[in-house]
């Protein structure tokens, strides 16, 4: 169908305008009354003429059939990452060689997007259009169709097309991070992300490799003979134990929806496992993934190279609105573990029932395994106490919290004094704070 634009009722609204002031005075004065019939002619002759231009002007927009277009995207979508979107637009048959159009491509609410619409000409051809896409939310995201708008060669009318383009895309956790973990290992600037080196107990006889001094080597590490063959500061690597399990268990309930400015709790605790799984991974460690809410959601059995089949489980998990089972959990994890394991919980906890459910399972896991306890801190909480109180009520409500913290601080205590190794941090610290630890379990032979 078509549509006049601004350019068509404009000429036209002025026109009309005019063309009835002038026949309004031609009709009230009786002198120029012999003019009125010619100026009526002329007035429907010019309204004519426009008219049958725009109809004329609406044959150079071109059909529907004539455009083919092919959507290409990043195979893999990182969450909270800028993308890129190709459009491949063919035109074929044009009457016009270029034309201008308006293009935008489909949007979901937890996009957003960078250069789109698009405000310009295509030309008779392939035209290649680019833009960056930004999709907030982990899960699968379907691509439907693209809405071009096409206007003539004087502009005057336009026809609006919704041309079906269907595409796929799923949105993984902040697979960046692991990119960039595997870059500074590589390159042994890990000190960059926060993660610390710790001294190995009775592991340094067991030899991986050479490589390059950083500032954080020992002295006593250095190869001498290697030094002086290179020219350069040349020490020994030595490996951790090796094949061991590390298991996580990810709480997908209630406590796990709350957000800060832009991902929720899980988002934190799913992006740390995975990163923490790039860790495991090259200590050859076997890495297994639980989650669960009100029941198990998800399970991947502990493996070498299981990252890949983790990601898969853990992309869509979405927090749900309900009480968190973790007596269920444990139960199921009891029947499909039988060695023992590294188990580390990622959770949040503010309230004594949830408090009392994670020392009773924890507690009996630690003889057979070793529990690590993963809280997540408030920001906004934490942050709190900072600054000395402005009024009675910031006053009651820092008294608040810090009874809060005082809570949480001895529930932590009691969580050691059952064995549970405990780690409470903000959600931006999670994953150097995990890296270090798991690195200290390591070195200290303590599974």
């Amino acid at each position: 169908m078509y549509y006049p634009t601004n350019r068509f009722w404009l000429p036209l609204l002025v026109l009309a305008s005019l063309s009835a002031l002038v026949a309004g005075m031609l009709h009230f004065l009786q002198s120029l009354q012999i003019y009125y019939d010619v100026a009526r002619i002329y007035i429907l002759g010019a309204h004519g003429f426009w008219i049958a231009l725009a109809v004329v002007d609406a044959i150079t927009i071109p059909g529907r059939k004539r455009f083919r277009i092919e959507r290409k995207l990043d195979r893999i979508f990182s969450q909270g990452f800028r993308h890129t979107v190709e459009l491949l637009i063919e035109v074929r048959g044009s009457l016009l060689r270029g034309f201008e159009v308006f293009l935008s491509d489909h949007e979901f609410t937890e996009s957003r997007q960078y250069g789109m619409p698009f405000k310009g000409e295509l030309r008779r051809g392939i035209n290649r259009l680019s833009y960056r896409m930004r999709i907030r939310r982990r899960g699968k995201y379907e691509f439907q169709k693209i809405y071009l708008s096409c206007f003539s060669l004087l502009g005057l009318s336009r026809r609006i097309y919704r041309i079906p383009c269907h595409s796929e895309v799923r949105v993984y956790p902040d697979l960046k991070a692991i990119s960039r973990y595997l870059l500074l290992a590589r390159k042994s600037h890990l000190g960059l992300m926060g993660i610390r080196k710790f001294r190995r107990r009775g592991g340094d006889q067991e030899f991986e490799r050479l490589r390059d001094y950083t500032r954080d080597d020992e002295f006593r590490h250095i190869d001498w003979k290697a030094t002086a063959r290179n020219q350069r500061l040349i020490v020994r690597e030595y490996e951790m134990n090796r094949n061991q399990s590390v298991v996580f268990l990810v709480d997908c309930g209630r406590t796990m929806t709350a957000t800060d400015e832009s991902r929720s709790y899980l988002d934190y605790a799913i992006n740390g496992s995975l990163l923490l799984t790039a860790v495991a991974e090259r200590q050859q460690d076997r890495v297994g993934f639980l989650a669960f809410s009100n029941r198990v959601l998800r399970y991947v059995k502990p493996a070498r190279q299981n990252r890949e089949k983790i990601i898969q489980a853990a992309y869509d998990l979405e927090p749900e609105y309900a009480e968190s089972d973790y007596e269920g959990a444990f139960r199921f994890l009891n029947t499909v573990l039988r060695k023992r394991s590294l188990l580390i919980l990622l959770t949040t906890i503010i309230d004594d029932r949830t408090a009392e459910m994670v020392q009773a399972y924890l507690g009996t896991l630690s003889g057979k395994h070793l529990p690590f306890a993963v809280m997540l801190n408030a920001p906004d909480l934490h942050h709190s106490l900072d600054q000395p109180p402005e009024s009675i009520a910031q006053a009651y409500f820092q008294a608040g919290v810090a009874d809060f913290v005082l809570w949480k601080e001895e529930l932590y205590q009691k969580l050691r004094n059952r064995g549970v190794l405990v780690l409470d941090s903000l959600p931006e610290d999670l994953n150097a704070g995990m890296i270090n630890e798991y690195l200290r379990i390591k070195a200290r032979n303590l599974l």
